[in-house]
This record gives structure tokens, C-alpha cells and sequence, in this order.
């Protein structure tokens, strides 16, 4: 949205201790149990996102600096009517933010992102999208970012951004999301940046 940018507003990353369920720990490794064990980001590996603590996790970029305007966004479940609602309380025009699941590709893990006018004016909109993969640390990581494109409302063919990582066959499930970032041009937007979120099995480390 017109407010923040990725590259805008991070801060020194930290080495945090966070405590995670083991299960998740050993979500590589098949490992299973209901102690909880110390994680630091260099030790920390992708897995699968244990509910309830992956909502309000923190996102990294791909220097493990911590994102502060990246929040997690509307959920993958709201709709655009929920989205409208939302702008009708803030300044500015509430475009549709489309994006799909992330998912395995040719080798990737890829993502896309749209839009659609929703109450919005303006004919074209500056889109881009990022994958994040959770790792046991409790963060979302940064793994690609498609470039900002200039494009038309979605009609159903073309007109959409891609983010894609290479990725390697795993174990077992690991959780992604896929955020996409919506500037209408020329007009002033809401600033949500919502995500759809999928478990696939493929990996990045």
C-alpha cells in the first residue's frame, strides 16, 4: 500500500531464544513430543506452523532483519466484502488485494499476486508479492519478492506478479504465506497487505 515499502522501516536484527513445541522443532526430522525446547534463529529450521502462535509472529528479511510495517495482514479467509469493510473506516479506497495458495511448481515454491478495483477509481495499481516460509524460531522468513509491476484489473488471464524460490523435496509439510501489496494508482489506499497461507512439501533453508 502507499504507505510503507519492504525496504522501509527495519531494524537491526536480534538473536532471539523463543520456545516452541518440540513437535515443531522436529518437524524435518519426524521427531514428536510435548516438551518445549529453546530455538535461536541460527538453529532454528522450516517447518510447520503450530496454531495459535503464528498469527502475530515476527517476519524477516532475507538478512534476518526484522520487517516492522509487514504485519500479518487480513486473513487468508476474509473476503473482499471484509476488505471493503475495513477501508470504509479508514481514508482512501479499499482495492481487492488478489492472491492465491502458495504452492510447488516446477521446482519452486511460487505465488502470485492481483488486483481488482474493488471501491477504487484508478485503471491500473502497482502490485507486488512475497513468500515466507515459518521456521521454529517462530518467524516468518523471507524467501522472494516479485518485482512491483504496473498492472490492469485482474480479469482472469495475465496481469498478476509471481514470487518463486527453488525449493527441495521435505519430509514432511511446511507452512508458507503469501502476501501481496496493492498501490492503486493515483489514489490513496488502505494499507493491508493480506496473505493466503499453505503447508507444501517442499523446502528452502
Amino acid at each position: 500500500m502507499n504507505i510503507s515499502r519492504l525496504g522501509r522501516g527495519l531494524v537491526a536484527a536480534t538473536i532471539v531464544t523463543l520456545s516452541v513445541p518440540l513437535s515443531a522443532a522436529n518437524a524435518n526430522s519426524g521427531g514428536a513430543g510435548s516438551a518445549a525446547v529453546s530455538v535461536t534463529y541460527a538453529n532454528a529450521v522450516p517447518g510447520l506452523a503450530p496454531a495459535g502462535k503464528a498469527d502475530n509472529a515476527p517476519y524477516l528479511d532475507r538478512q534476518g532483519r526484522r520487517i516492522s510495517d509487514w504485519g500479518p495482514g487480513v486473513t487468508a479467509q476474509s473476503s473482499a466484502t471484509q476488505q471493503a469493510e475495513l477501508g470504509s473506516a479508514r481514508l482512501g479506497c479499499t482495492p481487492v488485494s488478489g492472491r492465491d495458495d502458495p504452492h510447488y511448481s516446477s521446482g519452486d515454491v511460487s505465488g502470485h499476486g492481483w488486483w481488482k478495483k474493488g471501491t477504487c477509481t484508478a485503471a491500473t495499481a502497482h502490485v507486488y508479492n512475497c513468500l515466507y516460509e515459518w521456521y521454529t524460531d517462530n518467524t516468518w522468513r523471507q524467501k522472494d519478492c516479485s518485482p512491483s509491476k504496473q498492472l490492469r484489473p485482474y480479469t482472469g488471464s495475465g496481469d498478476r506478479t509471481v514470487a518463486r524460490a527453488q525449493c527441495n523435496p521435505s519430509s514432511g509439510y511446511i507452512s508458507w504465506r503469501n502476501h501481496v501489496d496493492v498501490d492503486a494508482d493515483g489514489q490513496v489506499d488502505t494499507a493491508e497487505k493480506p496473505y493466503n497461507q499453505a503447508d507444501v512439501i517442499c523446502v528452502v533453508f
